[in-house]
């Protein structure tokens, strides 16, 4: 028996590596590419076995993947020839393209590893192998990094520290790496030249758990003798710079050199004299050393210049691989010259609110100083208003040499703004003189939309250019003011908006376990993650917390989201039912915050709803987060807490409708907008009261002139249940309105990003112009306009549904969407009584197609390729 198991396996072996060469001949239109490991293409430093993607290309339609092989070995050459000596999955019977996870595979630090994948389609024909691809591990464990955490403390507060090595390279290098944290920002320089293109490094996070390093490969920068290695490191979020780092250069000899923190103790001030995230910086020109950029020095340990650098207390529990997209400058902007509202004072327009800095170039005498400022609006006679920003003073100043044109631009801090301010030149400056750079992390936009109503397309590119100024490794609240925070209570609805416009599988699985990491021993969550301020334990509507796995597993098919933060959710969730009576969450701070101005408990006041009762939002979400959590269970094969909390869901469902439920009005609570279209989105209605409900709802909707009364939260609620419970016509009337309170109104006032609130504010108030949280609109274009959206029981989009709903008055629309399988799309027009749609699959999956019609929905189920659909709706 055993030797028949030897020659199966052998016979196996055969057989598979057959396929590298001759045998069942690979199919020309069929093949595989797009290969990404943890969603990147060829990256550094991980720190655990990743997970394997790919996609499928085919020419025929219905193309669909039976098998796959996946080898991976520790040499490019061996992987070329089709050899996996480090793993081979074999030939696995599954059209799983994502998310496969190599068991067994046992990373090693430092290790480069390189695979390749090829794939089986449904008619058993294989696939060419595909490309090779890599990934190499990082510091694996604590003993990897040889050196602890410096910095120089004494009398420098919100000074930059510049701490230097010297590499002396005397042979030929192979291979090259720096493992780099430094707290709060920092920048590396190899021979006075930055290495990379990275901004705002490392990824915020909370320190006292993890900090995250990045791994540089500086071959290439490298050259024979001295090398100067000077890394900056600015206060940042931490508020005092921290640095370890650590550099492996590695000799075609097979000789190898590390340079430990202890290399770098040599520490120096230099030109940022002052920065911080919300103030901004200080750059004294006067100060430039290009010593600091020389190698080798300073000869001793301390002069005049330059300090030791002294060993601090470990900020971190964990040293974390940063695998999220680092925060980058992703454009540039040319700014118009606007106005000069008082002699001397220059004001620039950015044409759109943003979040990044200011480069400039221009000449002053030695000591002369050249500031900078930010803000969102503007006074009447033109110059910045910066009331809104509270305590930031949203300011940068330069203090010029006196050497001819000189250029500069901050490093450590960005700003929220549309337009800048000039102050201290002795001459008019141009235009040209001035260059705007766009930074955020740079996750890549992965959908279109365009409709025939051109105020519709103008929200949308609002909403995205909200979302986008938001992302700086966490998912901010606004980039102006003294704030900036991860703010749950918004995530709740903002987080399927942004997975439909951003590729957000690394950020938000970052991003989640930041809110992991505020869990205490009783299971309460922070109302911002990392925490900085805020409340412990959260709003109970900070149902975000499960709804970034939810949105993981089903965009992405990440499960390890799932795993990795189950236990937390768990935890948060159980504390939520421990704060119930009678089934009712008993407290609430936030509810459905900031609706329009005349249903504000207190309209001069906070944002505080009064006819939606708070604790009705946090026992609703109580109810949504069990019900999430017992799916999730299910998915990864938690049966006994799948039952658990199905069970709490139901009960806190009954506790709800016993609690709200008012049978003589047909409607939940005060029967507004936000209770009622609440209670439909959570599915808790009784079957029998769902007319009456829908009705209270539209009527509601009619007396306000087809404008909202909800919140951040409910507003994404009241779109989706008009439009599902046959109302479209009512939800595009307030997507399309242009008077307060709408989007409309915003864009009518000027705004080019959303606002906090449905009012246009202006002054020393709670009035962010940059704010997204009442971007759900967003996701309403793409899963109903549109019609794309996702199955939870199929994830990754092995399957998905396609089902635009087409409002009367809309002519036609179309988007796409770039998934884990391919470009999906979708689009439709009006041909007299006709509809004619356009739908695209990409090879790999299935989709159930809805077709709109003049007597409802008609249903066909297809595969990749192209396909056309026309009906009658008239």
């Amino acid at each position: 028996m055993k030797s028949m198991r030897i020659l199966s396996s052998l016979l196996m072996a055969v057989a598979l590596s057959v396929l590298c060469f001759a045998g069942n001949l690979p199919s020309a239109s069929f093949s595989v590419h797009g290969l990404e490991s943890e969603y990147q293409e060829n990256p550094l430093g991980i720190d655990r076995v990743p997970q394997l993607s790919w996609k499928l290309a085919s020419t025929e339609t219905g193309c669909l993947q039976s098998a796959y092989r996946i080898i991976i070995a520790d040499s490019r050459e061996l992987a070329e020839s089709c050899t996996g000596n480090l793993w081979d999955s074999g030939k696995v019977n599954s059209a799983k393209t994502c998310g496969v996870i190599p068991e067994g595979l046992t990373l090693e630090s430092r290790k480069q590893y390189f695979w390749r994948v090829m794939s089986w389609d449904g008619k058993g024909t294989p696939s060419p192998w595909s490309e090779t691809a890599s990934f190499e591990a990082g510091l694996l464990n604590p003993a990897d990094w040889w050196g602890g955490w410096i910095g120089y403390v004494p009398g420098m507060p919100g000074r930059v520290l510049y701490f230097k090595g010297t590499a002396s390279v005397g042979k030929a290098v192979s291979k090259a790496r720096a493992y780099v944290a430094g707290l709060g920002f920092y920048e590396m320089y190899i021979n006075g030249e930055k290495v990379g293109d990275h901004v705002l490094d490392p990824a915020q996070s909370t320190y006292s758990k993890r900090v995250y390093y990045v791994t540089y490969d500086i071959a290439g920068q490298l050259r024979e003798g001295g090398n100067s290695i000077v890394i900056p490191v600015a206060p940042g979020w931490l508020g005092t710079p921290r640095l370890r780092v650590q550099v492996e250069i590695y000799y075609e000899d097979g000789s190898s050199e590390v340079l430990t923190t202890d290399r770098f103790r040599s520490v120096t001030t230099g030109p940022t004299v002052y920065s911080t995230v919300f103030d901004g910086e200080i750059y004294d020109a006067r100060q430039e050393n290009e010593r600091i950029w020389r190698p080798y020095e300073p000869v001793g340990l301390m002069n005049k210049d330059w300090a030791w650098a002294h060993n601090t207390d470990d900020p971190v529990g964990e040293m974390m691989s940063q695998s999220i997209e680092p925060i980058k400058v992703v454009d540039t902007i040319s700014p118009k010259f606007l106005s000069e509202p008082r002699p001397g004072v220059y004001v620039f327009d950015a044409g759109r609110n943003l979040a990044g800095w200011v480069k400039f170039r221009a000449h002053g005498n030695c000591g002369d100083r050249l500031v900078l400022r930010f803000a969102e609006t503007l006074y009447e006679n033109g110059g910045v208003n910066q009331e809104n920003l509270r305590n930031a003073k949203c300011s940068d100043t330069y203090i010029f040499k006196g050497e001819g044109t000189e250029s500069w631009e901050p490093a450590f801090t960005y700003h929220g703004f549309r337009y800048f301010q000039v102050e201290g030149l002795g001459y008019k400056p141009s235009e040209e003189d001035f260059e705007v750079k766009v930074v955020r992390s740079s996750v890549e936009p992965v959908s279109s939309f365009r409709c025939s109503n051109s105020l519709l397309n103008e929200i949308n590119r609002m909403v995205i250019n909200t979302e986008a100024n938001n992302l700086h490794s966490v998912p901010t609240d606004c980039p102006q003011r003294d704030e900036r925070m991860g703010w749950l209570n918004d995530m709740t609805v903002r987080v399927e908006q942004a997975v439909y416009n951003f590729d957000m599988a690394r950020f938000y699985a970052k991003f989640i376990e930041d809110v992991t990491d505020t869990q205490d021993e009783q299971g309460r969550i922070t109302c911002v993650a990392p925490f900085r301020f805020g409340m412990r334990p959260a709003d109970p509507v900070s149902a975000s917390y499960l709804i970034l796995a939810q949105k993981c597993y089903e965009f992405y098919g990440d499960t390890r989201v799932i795993e990795r933060n189950f236990d937390g959710m768990c935890g948060w969730v159980d504390y939520l039912d421990s704060r119930t009576e009678n089934g009712i969450v008993n407290y609430s701070y936030y509810g459905d915050w900031c609706p329009p101005r005349d249903f504000l408990m207190d309209p001069n006041g906070s944002g505080v709803s009064r006819d939606t009762p708070g604790i009705l939002m946090s026992t609703g979400y109580l109810y949504l987060c069990s019900d999430m959590l017992s799916k999730m269970a299910t998915v990864i094969g938690r049966t006994g807490e799948a039952a658990k909390y199905a069970a709490l869901a139901e009960r806190t469902a009954s506790a709800f409708n016993r609690e709200w439920w008012n049978e003589e009005t047909g409607g939940y609570a005060s029967n507004n907008q936000a209770c009622n279209s609440f209670a439909l989105y959570l599915g808790i209605v009784a079957p029998e009261n769902v007319s009456r409900v829908v009705d209270n709802l539209v009527k509601d909707v009619e007396a306000h002139g087809y404008h909202l009364t909800t919140g951040n939260l409910c507003t994404k609620y009241l779109l989706e249940m008009l439009t599902e419970h046959g109302h479209v016509d009512a939800a595009y009337r307030i997507a399309a309105q242009t008077t307060y309170p709408s989007w409309g109104f915003m864009l009518e006032n000027g705004a080019t990003a959303l606002w906090e609130r449905w009012e246009y504010l202006t002054g020393d108030a709670m009035n962010s112009h940059n704010h997204p949280m009442m971007g759900s609109v967003g996701s309403w274009f793409q899963k109903y306009l549109v019609g794309i959206r996702p199955d939870f029981e199929n994830p990754a989009f092995s399957h998905f549904s396609v089902k635009p709903y087409v409002p009367s008055e809309l002519d036609s629309a179309e988007g796409s969407l770039e998934t884990v399988k391919g470009k999906i799309s979708c689009s439709w027009t009006k041909q007299g009584r006709k509809l004619v749609m356009d739908v695209e699959v990409p090879a790999g999956t299935t989709a159930t197609v809805g077709i709109p019609s003049k007597n409802g929905y008609t249903y066909e189920e297809v595969g990749s390729g192209s396909h056309r659909f026309s009906s009658r709706i008239r």
